[in-house]
């Protein structure tokens, strides 16, 4: 860790602390942020490779090992040493590796880490300042540990998928079911976790010198991002009804999502105050929009009938996005000061100015594909340059092993011993 006198930027924050990354692809995306924020991150995978290395998409139809994007996407930056960490003759080239880390992660079921854990544990005697976190879907003890767990699983258990989803009927009956957010929510949700309770315990060894055990449990990491639901249950003694592409209430609120005229879709946000009223009121006539919320008679059911004046007035913002697109709609009420936003595809952000002004994606060069994959890398600059990047892509496997075990001290003849053992 660096002095706080030091000029740095974010990206080399963690220069100098080694992670080893082990187990499956539920501690990557950890294991990724901690790299783009300048960690060496040496991912032991085995000779047959990770897990993700067989996950779609692929860059080719063969779909090997070494074509998965989805592996590419979340090992940016790492080494691969495909060190067989559960063999015996592995043992003391682990140990040594150990001893020059500053990090472990382990991933995977309850049983696979906690069968590994009092070997960390020896390593820990040997090397006191190193951290272990493990990331399980229940943690290590309790009496789900054993249970086994998808992303999507998680996502329902933790409470997240009730709160997402469509519009009851008028009469509060769902007759559609919860929806997942995006894919890998619950890992992205559990590597935060992961890294903040990283990045704390190397802060408090700085003042004690000695590591630490992190359990991490995916699923009580999950059940955490379920907005209101909690406080509103514990608090108010309510449970909280989703809603289509708005926030899940005790209440019914007004849609927010509206219909362009490209077939698109806006998310339009509104307090219902009188600020809006005639914000509205202006970007209707801009648009030759025909309306009478200048209208005495508007004024008038303002006053006698809040709700059935908000209703014609949501009536009216229909009429005035369905007359232009969705980047129409949504340029001129940000210059109006509304909090409105068009409803992008992922794929749209890549070309979007405002990201390539920030950095916030990366060109990375894939020589297997002869030309450049763009990533997602950084989501704040330092007023110039992007905070977090990588210099490298996702490696191939086991493209360091012999760079990193030698590096441990092991001499060739004793890589090779390994290699003969298949222990690399």
């Amino acid at each position: 860790m660096g002095h706080l006198n030091t000029p740095a930027v974010l990206s080399s924050a963690l220069t100098g602390t080694v992670v080893l990354e082990c187990g499956d692809e539920r501690g990557e995306f950890a294991a990724l942020l901690l790299a783009s924020l300048g960690a060496e991150v040496i991912k032991l995978e085995g000779r047959g490779g990770s897990n993700s290395r067989r996950f779609g998409p692929f860059t080719k139809p063969d779909r090997g090992i070494e074509h998965s994007l989805c592996f590419s996407r979340y090992n940016l930056g790492k080494k691969s040493v495909t060190l067989e960490i559960d063999q015996p003759g592995a043992r003391d080239a682990l140990a040594r590796l150990a001893q020059r880390a500053d990090v472990i992660i382990d991933s995977g079921t309850a049983h696979e880490v906690a069968r590994r854990l009092p070997l960390y544990r020896e390593f820990q005697q040997a090397n006191p300042r190193l951290i272990v976190c493990t990331i399980t879907p229940f943690g290590l003890d309790g009496p789900w540990r054993d249970l086994t767990m998808t992303n999507l699983t998680q996502l329902a258990l933790g409470g997240v998928m009730a709160v997402c989803g469509y519009d009851s009927r008028a009469d509060g009956v769902y007759d559609t079911p919860p929806i997942a957010p995006e894919m890998w929510q619950a890992l992205h949700i559990a590597g935060e976790y992961a890294v903040i309770a990283i990045t704390a315990a190397l802060n408090f060894r700085e003042l004690t010198g000695v590591g630490d055990v992190i359990d991490l449990s995916i699923h009580e990491a999950v059940s955490t991002c379920t907005e209101v639901a909690i406080p509103t249950y514990i608090y108010n003694g309510a449970v909280v009804q989703r809603q289509t592409g708005r926030h899940a209430a005790e209440t019914r609120t007004r849609p927010w999502l509206r219909r362009t005229k490209d077939g698109r879709y806006v998310k339009a946000f509104l307090f219902w105050g009188g600020r809006d009223v005639r914000v509205i009121t202006e970007m209707l006539d801009e648009a030759g929009v025909e309306h009478d919320l200048a209208s005495d008679a508007y004024r008038e059911l303002r006053k006698t009938s809040p709700s059935e004046a908000q209703a014609h007035f949501s009536a009216m913002i229909d009429k005035l996005v369905a007359s232009l697109t969705a980047e129409e709609v949504f340029h001129r009420a940000q210059a109006k000061g509304l909090l409105w936003a068009s409803v992008r595809y992922p794929e749209e952000n890549i070309d979007d100015p405002h990201f390539q002004a920030r950095g916030t994606f990366q060109p990375i060069h894939h020589p297997e594909l002869g030309r450049d994959l763009v990533y997602p890398v950084s989501v704040a600059t330092d007023g110039k340059d992007r905070v977090t990047g990588f210099t490298a892509g996702a490696p191939r496997l086991g493209q360091h092993t012999r760079e990193v075990l030698a590096q441990i001290g092991l001499t060739a003849t004793e890589i090779e011993a390994l290699a003969a053992h298949n222990a690399i």
